[in-house]
């Protein structure tokens, strides 16, 4: 008897041991909180200039990505190669521990947050417990889950919900997806024996003002990755399987002022007329109004005297810019057709006017065309067995994979972009839920196991 009372005691301890062990190798919650509040606590504004080519940077985002940098060096194994770049890149490179051929993965966010919301003095405020009601921010605003902004908080009684103090962003969008990465490195570092193919993580900056690809180097990598997915998305259960492919396009009007009173006489060049008339032969119907689900967009969004050397404004000239957005092929076609005869028709109505198309840029492709078919299934899988709900979206914008499409034809394939855990982004409202994100660390993990028995 007392032998069995003995080996009972010992299967206990054993089993009791195991399960310590097992949860010493996962994350927990106060260590991604700590992870999120260090990130967000750095101010790393993006920086939108019209000149990039030197890509200038706010010093918070040079923090964070040291900062950053630093944490996974120590967190990482010897064999974790990471490199911070002289553009304020991070990469991580964990080579597979498995001896067959799977497919590679690389695994995307942002370091920096929008400049367009104010980014000075952000006080994160933890909201632990959540008693399920408005949560009331010290700067006047109320976040309630019967609002749009709060409207994920229904589901989120009784979890840690992490808000600014309500005068500034929070930065989830996204810090989440950083800390979310971060911590799987940590997870798969602390486990030797998980299993999983080579696993790549590209932190970028300047994404929010469309830049992100703008100083990505595939070199660091070296080879092409066979599967692409970016953390980075706002909408709760949500993965893109489809975006916007975007076009961005610059018209200049260069007039010839001179006093209308003898303007047949002088040659008075009408830019501002011109421009005028441009944007009013744009379609009302493929107006964004006018528009929606998967139907595309023609957008003349803003037009403006140019600056000169001096930097004083051209009051003789006018820029027009547009947004060209569509997803299907054959509908960007008719669109740039559109505009091209557009131009053509101002050309021929203002001639003394000198009309033309001076920036032609694609800013992000549609990731539907190059995506693994597998792709949408596995991330679908992988979100059930982490206990959320997804499902696949179109996507009316675009996200860094998108970027990095248009920017690497032919050696970035499309990837997903999945849900990070970032709410209402780009407001005051901003807020996340911690354990919402440590879910997303292990859908990460599970989407990384079911390449790693891919055959």
């Amino acid at each position: 008897m007392k032998k069995s009372i003995l080996l009972v005691l010992l299967l206990t301890t054993a089993l009791f041991c195991n399960a310590n062990a097992q949860l010493a190798k996962k994350v927990n919650s106060d260590q991604m909180l700590e992870r999120f509040l260090s990130y967000v606590r750095i101010e790393s504004p993006s920086i939108d200039e019209p000149d990039m080519t030197s890509f200038p940077m706010s010093e918070g985002q040079r923090q964070i990505a040291r900062h950053i940098y630093n944490e996974v060096k120590a967190l990482a194994g010897n064999d974790v190669k990471v490199t911070l770049s002289d553009d304020y890149y991070v990469y991580i490179d964990i080579p597979s521990n498995i001896d067959r051929d799977v497919p590679s993965i690389l695994l995307m966010a942002h370091m920096d947050v929008t400049p367009e919301v104010q980014g000075s003095g952000i006080t994160p405020v933890v909201h632990r417990n959540y008693d399920g009601g408005d949560l009331h921010l010290s700067a006047g605003i109320t976040l309630s889950p019967d609002s749009p902004q709060g409207a994920h908080l229904k589901g989120m009684k009784g979890k840690t919900i992490v808000t600014s103090d309500g005068s500034t962003l929070l930065g989830a969008d996204d810090k989440t997806g950083c800390a979310i990465l971060v911590s799987l490195v940590q997870e798969m570092a602390m486990n030797p024996d998980f299993e999983h193919g080579r696993v790549m993580i590209a932190l970028s900056q300047n994404e929010d003002v469309g830049k992100a690809a703008l100083r990505y180097d595939p070199t660091v990598f070296g080879d092409k990755p066979d599967i692409v997915v970016d953390v980075d998305g706002g909408t709760a259960g949500t993965y893109s399987v489809a975006n916007f492919s975007a076009i961005g396009q610059t018209y200049y009007f260069k007039g010839n002022s001179v006093h209308p009173s003898d303007g047949k006489i002088y040659g008075y060049a009408d830019a501002l007329e011109a421009a005028a008339h441009f944007i009013s032969l744009v379609p009302h119907e493929v107006n964004p109004a006018s528009r929606e689900g998967l139907e595309g967009y023609i957008h003349c969004y803003t037009i403006s005297n140019p600056v000169g050397d001096d930097g004083k404004p051209i009051k003789s000239d006018y820029v027009v810019k547009v947004r060209i957005r569509y997803f299907d092929q054959q509908e960007g076609a008719e669109f740039q057709q559109i505009m091209a005869d557009n131009l053509k028709r101002v050309q021929q109505d203002f001639p003394l006017v000198e009309s033309s198309l001076t920036d032609n840029e694609m800013q992000y492709d549609n990731v539907a065309y190059t995506m693994p078919a597998y792709l949408p299934d596995m991330i679908q899988t992988a979100a059930r067995d982490a206990g959320l709900d997804f499902s696949p979206r179109s996507s009316r914008g675009g996200s860094t994979s998108s970027m990095m499409v248009a920017a690497f034809p032919g050696v970035m394939p499309g990837g997903s972009c999945i849900y990070s855990g970032q709410q209402a982004e780009h407001s005051t409202s901003e807020w996340c839920c911690i354990e919402e994100m440590m879910q997303l660390v292990n859908l990460t993990e599970n989407l990384i196991t079911q390449i790693a028995n891919m055959r």
